[in-house]
């Protein structure tokens, strides 16, 4: 019975201390909910700041939208729903497009390029409708010469060839053609529009440019000399910075806004592209953006420009230790342990063959200092290094290093 009275304390006490302690986490939780959000046009929500649509705009963002476009009907239906402001920005250049997402001054934007619409999805944006819902959802881009050009493909193309490219914001003018050119050296020129580049072309001042295929393929004076995959469209995105019920509303108000509206809006109901084979193409061309001397704002038609990340010789690696063991791994290569004056450790496997070159016998090569010259160490541990000799210069005995 003494037991029992024990574990009745215990479990009042424990009972006690929960308490206390869900006490402290409501306290805390409290407190966390009275203060205000740093931005003064936000409101709290379960301790998270939005936007507050009461006291600032809902911003209607369109990345570049086309000449015959409407979005002010839209934001007269919007206003008329949600009886607050709306504020449509349609003049935002193309290069500060991203950035204008980025940091959320858009809570709804129309990217009308997949490039923008990656750009939403990647900062929090939820994806509510599609873009031009009469167009077919995928597109192609195209590299294309002048009719009479001698250069018939890709494989024509040499380091004195010109090719005039768009805005590193584009799919098709920019990042298609550079995936497809891939280890390509010639003359590239960037920030050309769709009609500067063509106009370039048509003049002979330029051999090569990308468009989208559909912009180009009924023209005789031009000839087209390379297709790419598809390219998927555009959707219509809501701001993180919404709440949630917001989002929701503002959705239902998007989808069910009159037809007129919606055409006008160039959007309608429907799934939001796969942007999954985009994304790899922007991450193999963004690796060649970054290699070291590509730098897009200084390329120009007059400089050849190499299309891969050519590999910089790298300073000879020596590294100098001690063999404190050898093991024989098969019946031709042998494993030395080698442990330098900072204690990095280093399995160097080596052939029976190259030993006999040097010549080192593995057995009275214990206990004696070493040094191994242009190795490539790979890590297999925190302090721990694996060497492959293959060449009989790559390793010597050395006499008079000390690890001390």
């Amino acid at each position: 019975m003494k037991f029992l009275k024990d574990k009745s304390k215990l479990t009042i006490g424990s009972a006690l201390g929960i308490a206390i302690a869900l006490v402290g986490v409501g306290a805390f939780s409290s407190w966390q909910s009275s203060q205000a959000c740093p931005n003064k046009g936000e409101k709290k929500i379960w301790n998270n700041c939005y936007k507050d649509l009461r006291s600032q705009p809902l911003v209607i963002g369109v990345a570049i939208p086309p000449q015959d476009a409407d979005y002010l009907t839209l934001a007269l239906y919007l206003q008329k729903q949600l009886k607050g402001r709306i504020k449509v920005d349609r003049d935002a250049p193309y290069s500060e497009i991203s950035q204008r997402i980025v940091n959320k001054t858009w809570d709804v934007a129309f990217t009308r390029f997949p490039l923008f619409s990656i750009a939403a999805e990647d900062n929090g944006y939820v994806g509510v409708a599609t873009m031009f819902p009469e167009s077919t959802p995928y597109y192609r881009s195209a590299l294309y010469v002048r009719s009479d050009s001698s250069i018939e493909s890709i494989a024509d193309i040499n380091a004195y060839t010109t090719i005039a490219l768009g805005s590193p914001e584009s799919a098709p003018t920019f990042h298609l053609p550079i995936y497809t050119l891939y280890g390509k050296t010639m003359r590239v020129g960037t920030g050309y529009s769709p009609r500067e580049a063509m106009k370039l072309v048509k003049a002979g001042k330029v051999d090569i440019a990308a468009s989208r295929y559909d912009n180009i393929k009924g023209d005789r004076s031009l000839r087209i000399i390379h297709v790419s995959k598809a390219i998927p469209g555009a959707g219509v995105y809501l701001s993180p910075k919404l709440a949630s019920e917001d989002r929701e509303k503002i959705k239902k108000l998007l989808l069910n806004a009159p037809e007129k509206v919606r055409s006008k809006a160039n959007y309608n109901i429907g799934q939001i592209p796969n942007y999954g084979e985009l994304r790899k193409i922007v991450n193999r061309t963004n690796t060649i953006v970054s290699c070291p001397g590509f730098d897009v704002k200084s390329l120009n038609l007059e400089k050849t420009t190499r299309l891969f990340c050519q590999q910089q010789k790298q300073k000879a690696l020596v590294i100098e230790g001690k063999v404190t063991e050898y093991k024989v791994v098969t019946a031709e290569n042998v494993e030395l342990k080698v442990l330098t004056p900072d204690n990095q450790t280093y399995i160097v496997t080596v052939s029976k063959q190259t030993l006999n070159q040097i010549p080192i016998d593995p057995i009275d090569a214990v206990d004696e200092l070493i040094q191994l010259r242009d190795i490539t160490p790979q890590r297999i541990g925190e302090e721990s290094w694996r060497v492959v000799i293959t060449e009989p210069e790559q390793l010597a005995l050395l006499s008079d290093f000390s690890l001390d």
